[in-house]
């Protein structure tokens, strides 16, 4: 007995793509993260033709809406689309594409297929400042890099240095990467203006406002190694 589509399970929700490989002749494999459904390996059959009506509704660097039919493979089809959101500025600064292409890999390696809302709302936050800050892309790196590592429970501590004391307004700081906390070292290449400003990343939901801020641009570029690095040793 052949089963008929009204008679298959649909789920409609929204995804954003986080990779995608050609399929057959004119099909695509996309490989989604979810706010409600975790991350989804969806099939889009003749997605490649000019006339696929599915199309419009995956683009890379965007929200959509989506329809698809759970059946008996891990690999869903979708039935049908639709654009929510697509943050276009991305594509007009190449540091600004770069970038939205690494937060797409590092959120696909850092969940699994039953991950967490947060981790799309977090890809949401990224791209959508990358869309309207395009020129402050340290920022929103480091930014996005401390909100990843504390989703993943790998936060580095800013509260106490790894000896369990306060920080002190006159020391520099080295960090030690086994407590993932920092020491004080005479010749440390971190300031409290550095430590002050990693609270300010965990802290905020947003990296607008942080923009703002006096010498936040270099303090990022500083910070951008040893985030890059706390991020490594995870993967």
């Amino acid at each position: 007995m052949i089963v008929g589509l009204h008679e298959m399970k649909q789920f409609s929700t929204k995804i954003i793509i986080l990779g995608r490989i050609n399929y057959g002749e004119a099909d695509r494999i996309l490989n989604v993260i979810t706010p409600d459904h975790g991350k989804l390996s969806l099939l889009a059959k003749g997605v490649r033709r000019s006339k696929s009506k599915l199309a419009g509704g995956l683009e890379l660097f965007s929200i959509s809406n989506v329809t698809f039919i759970d059946g008996k493979s891990e690999i869903k089809t979708v039935i049908s689309t639709q654009l929510d959101r697509y943050f276009s500025k991305i594509v007009e600064n190449i540091e600004s594409t770069k970038l939205a292409y690494d937060f797409l890999k590092k959120i696909d390696k850092y969940t699994k297929e039953s991950c967490e809302e947060q981790y799309f709302n977090l890809l949401i936050s990224g791209l959508e400042s990358l869309h309207i800050h395009d020129k402050n892309t340290e920022i929103i790196n480091v930014w996005f890099l401390s909100q990843l590592l504390k989703l993943h429970g790998s936060a580095i501590n800013v509260d106490t240095t790894a000896n369990k004391l306060p920080f002190d307004e006159t020391s520099n700081y080295e960090f030690n990467y086994d407590e993932m906390a920092f020491f004080a070292r005479k010749d440390g290449r971190f300031e409290p203006k550095h430590i002050k400003f990693l609270r300010l990343l965990l802290k905020v939901n947003s990296p607008e406002n942080l923009i703002n801020i006096e010498g936040s641009q270099d303090i990022a570029v500083r910070l951008k190694g040893l985030l890059d690095n706390c991020y490594r040793l995870e993967y």
